[in-house]
């Protein structure tokens, strides 16, 4: 009678155990959970939406009656396939929440842009969790979460037609505008 070996069995289990817990190479998803950025803040936390409102998170949605002035403050930036507020684009961000607080009447909506890679939905869904990641850096700074809504434009919006990364970067971007 031949005695079965069990130490390629264990070899095979321990590597298909260590596989199923290896991490994807892809970039964590923001959703409910949020994603966490190097210094571990957790940035970008999205709800679910609850009805049919377009992809956006019920809590940053505005009545607009008369349109959106965007351009007042310039833009942020966002890296590739990101929802992550960098380092560079916070001192912007402070001073529009220092504008929100000294004009508690008025309204901003952050629309979300990226660039043309990705399918149509990807890109509304990534611009739409920039535009709340960007939303909640503005309410983690003391904003009202009542003066913020968003919007994603996707890849509908391009600031630069090019195709090459200098026009990818120009259009990852979110935009300020005050609710007329």
């Amino acid at each position: 009678m031949k005695t079965l070996s069990w130490s390629p069995l264990l070899l095979i289990a321990g590597l298909a155990f260590l596989l199923a817990g290896c991490e994807s190479p892809t970039p964590r998803p923001v959703g409910p959970g949020g994603a966490i950025d190097d210094s571990g803040d957790v940035i970008g936390n999205v709800p679910e939406t609850t009805d049919d409102g377009g992809g956006i998170p019920e809590r940053d949605r505005l009545d607009i009656k008369g349109g959106v002035s965007y351009g007042k403050w310039g833009v942020i930036h966002f890296a590739f396939d990101s929802a992550v507020i960098g380092e560079e684009d916070r001192g912007t961000l402070e001073e529009i929440a220092k504008w929100c607080k000294e004009n508690p009447d008025k309204k901003l909506m952050v629309a979300g842009h990226c660039d043309e890679r990705g399918t149509l939905e990807y890109n509304r869904a990534l611009g739409q969790r920039r535009a709340s990641a960007a939303r909640d850096y503005l309410v983690h700074l003391g904003v009202s979460p009542k003066q913020v809504g968003t919007v994603s434009y996707g890849e509908e919006q391009p600031v630069d037609l090019g195709h090459n990364e200098e026009a990818w970067a120009k259009n990852r971007r979110g935009e300020f505008g005050e609710v007329q």
